[in-house]
């Protein structure tokens, strides 16, 4: 019950509920080391470089089922070889992570010294790697979420009981973002008949957590009382649920932002490739 309704937007937002906590914390590294004229000249520079960026982007669309593009900002080839570098630049036209799914995301380092190690043509961490981006949600990835496994398993078989009996059983919602809002549409089935509740919203950022705020219904059964609907609308809020369980072993993703423009959903936050992961240590 208490993952169904809102159970969309809940996935959305998958660990917002601790958002803003995690706090970055970069290494006190100052490198000033300029690229050396050979390389320059050679082009040692560009090989190298593009060595490195297309093994992050192998691994990166092997985890998150997109096709991304990695642009490396170095110090030296030299540092580079060590797995130092400056910066590093994500763009995809989609990311998708069971039943998560974003598009156009883009996502930039927040330190100005980073390292991984590159061995065997496999990247490896021995330091998180935390970047700053930004990401939409549209309607396509409202349907990736939809018709996944994981949303699939979660509304399947699910009920609304009153004092034990069941009362209501749920099917999959039509879910679209547009005019600003996120408009909902709840099937329900009782013994007798079947129904429908329809409602749109607006949401925010409230305490480093999503809330939904301004619900207004547009169709509600005289079955289910006011004073009902405000408890079920209460309990499924996403600002009690924590979605552990979508942090992958590769990453995590904190959305610190997140504002509703026409038909899609625009989102920051943060986004972390996890230490270690890959199991070479530092």
């Amino acid at each position: 019950m208490k993952k169904i309704i809102l159970f969309l937007i809940i996935i959305l937002f998958s660990n917002t509920a601790n958002a803003d906590i995690y706090e970055v914390t970069c290494p006190n590294i100052n490198i000033t080391e300029n690229e050396s004229l050979l390389n320059k000249v050679t082009g040692m520079n560009f090989i190298s470089k593009k060595i490195i960026e297309t093994a992050i982007e192998k691994e990166i669309n092997e985890e998150l089922n997109s096709k991304a593009n990695a642009d490396l900002k170095i110090y030296s080839v030299k540092k580079l070889k060590n797995g130092e570098f400056k910066g590093l630049k994500l763009k995809s036209e989609q990311i998708k992570y069971k039943a998560l799914s974003l598009s156009n995301f883009e996502a930039e380092t927040i330190c100005q010294y980073n390292k991984v190690i590159f061995k065997n043509t496999r990247i490896y961490y021995p330091m998180e790697l935390p970047f700053k981006y930004k990401a939409e949600i549209t309607n396509n990835d409202i349907q990736n979420i939809l018709t996944s496994d994981e949303f699939q398993k979660e509304i399947n078989h699910k009920s609304i009981k009153v004092n034990g009996v069941k009362l209501f059983t749920i099917g999959t919602p039509f879910v679209e973002i547009k005019n600003g809002y996120i408009y909902f549409k709840i099937p329900l089935k009782t013994m007798f008949a079947k129904i429908s509740i329809s409602f749109k919203a607006d949401l925010e950022v409230e305490n480093n957590k999503i809330v939904l705020k301004n619900i207004t219904f547009g169709s509600k059964s005289n079955i289910i009382d006011d004073s009902m609907m405000s408890d079920l609308i209460d309990s499924v809020n996403p600002i009690t649920y924590k979605m552990e369980k979508f942090k992958s072993k590769f990453c995590k993703i904190h959305i610190t932002k997140a504002k509703i423009i026409d038909d899609k959903i625009e989102t920051e936050g943060i986004f972390i490739i996890n230490k270690n992961y890959g199991g070479e240590d530092e």
